[in-house]
């Protein structure tokens, strides 16, 4: 079986282990705010940072009993995750009350060869594509049929070399393409070459200047 890689499912499990969080501590129907920011980068890792905004009390209530929010993130370990995922981090925001949930997920876009692909859940509805931000928007929505529902928007940032980005409805995918890695040139090669040979000449004459010693000058009749 393929690993999941999408950054949706990602966020979906995420939510998830957040509202489990949540639902003791709720006695009628809820609602969490969900601001999603995914950078995909050239290498097809995602950069991602989610927020997430629960009425006052459940932030209250959620701030007084879980010392260290850290700890969601524990199920993206790479020991437990199917998938790679570094730079995970979280943090409180008080003023805003808010939490933050940032990491990088590797290899979330694939290459195919004549493109890149990247996948896109059920549960996350397209809106619309600003070319000249070279951004996708998103509507975002988790639920697992309790009293806890997270809805909110997302956006996925393209990264600046991509061409031919566009959204494939009928396979939920981003597709895009990359310019090829232009091969250095012959004549690059030769003056790299030619470069290399200098500097490595002029360290075997530094080298060399240390043990050879200068002639002493006649001295005048």
């Amino acid at each position: 079986m393929e690993p999941r890689r999408d950054a949706g499912r990602m966020l979906t499990v995420l939510c998830l282990m957040v509202a489990a969080l949540v639902v003791p501590r709720v006695a009628s129907a809820e609602e969490i705010r969900l601001e999603g920011t995914y950078v995909l980068s050239a290498n097809g890792d995602v950069a991602m940072s989610l927020k997430l905004t629960p009425p006052m009390v459940i932030y209250q209530q959620l701030r007084d009993s879980v010392s260290n929010l850290y700890l969601v993130l524990r199920q993206f370990a790479s020991s437990r995750a199917d998938t790679e995922v570094v730079d995970k981090k979280a943090e409180w925001d008080d003023s805003n009350r808010s939490m933050t949930f940032s990491m990088k997920l590797l290899g979330a876009s694939r290459n195919l060869g004549n493109r890149w692909e990247l996948d896109i859940p059920k549960g996350t509805e397209f809106i619309n594509l600003d070319e000249a931000k070279r951004t996708f928007y998103f509507n975002e929505s988790v639920q697992d049929g309790t009293a806890v529902a997270i809805r909110g928007t997302s956006r996925l940032i393209m990264p600046p070399e991509a061409q031919n980005f566009k959204w494939e409805g009928s396979r939920r995918a981003i597709t895009y393409t990359l310019p090829p890695v232009k091969a250095p040139s012959d004549r690059n090669i030769t003056l790299l070459a030619a470069a290399a040979a200098m500097g490595a000449l002029g360290v075997v004459l530094t080298v060399w200047s240390f043990f050879v010693k200068p002639k002493s000058m006649p001295r005048e009749a």
